[in-house]
């Protein structure tokens, strides 16, 4: 094999490597709105990955013991990039079928659809690239070597570019095709540089190319915003809801991450809370926290950032995804000075030198709740954080009883642990729509106004079961998981299926 052509193999690796992250991050990306992103959709993402590319490895190396013909490997690129840029279009025909389907079952048919094929393809291209460039055994593992390198520096390079600049920049679909259209043009370019070109080629490239013609477009007029990004899909919607009381359609503006609502907004009346959390815990603030220097660890659409500005509360504000005080600032009337500073909570918890009257954790990824900030060591961390009389509140789901509510339990157990003085309180309404919150201090609770809102009595709460959560056993993921599948069920039938039915 000629020097140029050889290089130009290496060209294809690098291709082939980047061209497996791609399709892996985006395919975790096209999943998170309907089956969202705990540990248990990336366990199915990187499972079905390594299946694929484990039969793909198997299949090139087949392939290569019976022919080693070099436009066998541009045959397995072109094909494969093609159906990257046909994965939008799958993918937007199986979902509807597989989120009726529980969460395991639903994620694996699906990523089998969209998925499977591509990285089978990919991972055939490897072992025929070494089997090319071997003349003899002796070469073989400097060949194996230089292959895997030039394959995995691919894969990393395009991590980084997809993630923190594609996928927010351009969003999924375009990506896909234009990682697609990129695999098939080397791999035609290959074809027509050995002279091997044959009329299926053009046919091939011509479906591929053409098909970002036959994407789901988005013709929803309720969506304002949408972008994707590493973190998930972030859309904002005008939307109307019927108002019982009123017996009128109200009009609302809603930030979902992931097909979940994070901020629901009264065009009409912004100043009226949609979630009456935000009411209960601005009020028992106000009861128990002596200062007003206030930490929120979670922006979202500003709602609460809102009302503790109102109740003339100096507020910072952490936020992970850029994108959030972007949109807060732009459809939700959001001070544009407001501090926010970009920065994973836990980390800015470890790092700051300031102290706080009040944190709040008002935090979450679409239906999932910051593992790493509920441990003993974070809640350690933050008692340095807290001023004398300082409190720590925590927004969490409403389950408290039963296997839904280990998660909740759990959390009740560590901050004992921490030796914090703790006061559960519930919002209005059954377990399954209210919200519970952690009212926390390292002294003595004392309400300095009447208290109006329900108390759980800690008598009633049963810790038998509850695990004190640490950074070196994360479990809380997987004991909360049938809490956050019951919100991401709502939540589908009343977002995910809405938008997949307007399309």
């Amino acid at each position: 094999m000629n020097s140029s052509l050889t290089k130009l193999i290496f060209l294809l690796a690098f291709i082939e490597g980047g061209a497996v992250m791609c399709v892996e991050l985006c395919s975790a990306k096209i999943l998170s709105p309907y089956f969202g992103t705990s540990i248990y959709v990336w366990a199915a993402v990187l499972g079905i990955t390594l299946t694929a590319l484990m039969s793909g490895y198997y299949l090139g190396g087949y392939i290569s013991s019976k022919n080693k013909k070099t436009s066998i490997v541009y045959w397995l690129m072109l094909i494969g990039g093609c159906l990257v840029t046909l994965t939008p279009i799958i993918s937007a025909i199986i979902l509807p079928i597989t989120i009726n389907l529980n969460l395991l079952l639903g994620t694996v048919i699906s990523l089998l659809f969209f998925l499977f094929a591509p990285l089978m393809l990919f991972g055939a291209v490897s072992p025929l690239i070494i089997n090319l460039l071997t003349n003899n055994a002796k070469e073989s593992g400097k060949s194996s070597g230089n292959v895997y390198a030039v394959s995995t520096f691919g894969g990393i390079l395009t991590t980084f570019f997809i993630g923190f600049y594609a996928l927010p920049e351009f969003g999924i679909t375009y990506t896909l095709y234009s990682y697609g259209v990129l695999v098939m043009a080397i791999s035609t370019f290959l074809f027509i540089k050995t002279k091997t070109v044959e009329t299926p080629i053009f046919i091939i490239f011509f479906i591929g190319v053409s098909s970002l013609s036959f994407q789901v477009k988005n013709g929803n007029s309720e969506i304002i915003y949408q972008s994707e990004g590493i973190l998930g899909e972030v859309k904002v919607v005008d939307r109307s809801y019927f108002n019982t009381e009123t017996n009128t359609q109200d009009n609302y503006r809603e930030l979902m991450v992931n097909n979940i609502s994070q901020t629901i907004m009264n065009k009409d009346n912004p100043e009226q809370n949609f979630w009456n959390y935000v009411d209960v815990l601005t009020y028992n603030i106000n009861s128990y926290a002596s200062n007003k220097d206030a930490l929120l660890l979670g922006l979202g659409g500003g709602t609460l950032y809102e009302r503790l500005k109102k109740e003339n509360i100096n507020v910072d504000v952490v936020e992970i995804d850029e994108r959030i005080e972007n949109i807060a600032k732009t459809y939700f009337n959001i001070n544009k000075d407001v501090n926010v500073i970009i920065d994973d909570a836990r980390h800015y918890i470890n790092t700051v030198n300031k102290k706080y009257d009040i944190i709040i954790y008002d935090l979450y990824h679409s239906e999932t709740p910051p593992v790493h900030l509920m441990t003993k060591e974070a809640f350690k961390e933050i008692k340095t954080k807290l001023n004398k009389n300082g409190i720590l509140v925590i927004n969490f789901y409403g389950f408290i009883k039963d296997q839904k509510g280990k998660a909740a339990r759990s959390i009740y157990k560590t901050l004992l642990n921490e030796e914090y003085n703790v006061t559960l309180m519930a919002t209005e309404g059954s377990e399954e729509s209210r919200n519970l919150l952690f009212i926390c201090s390292n002294d003595k609770l004392k309400a300095k106004k009447e208290i109006i809102h329900k108390h759980l009595n800690k008598t009633n709460i049963n810790l038998s079961d509850a695990v004190i959560l640490t950074d070196d056993k994360p479990i809380l993921e997987h004991i909360y998981l049938e809490a956050a599948l019951n919100w991401r069920k709502n939540y589908n039938e009343i977002n995910a299926k809405h938008f997949l039915r307007r399309n």
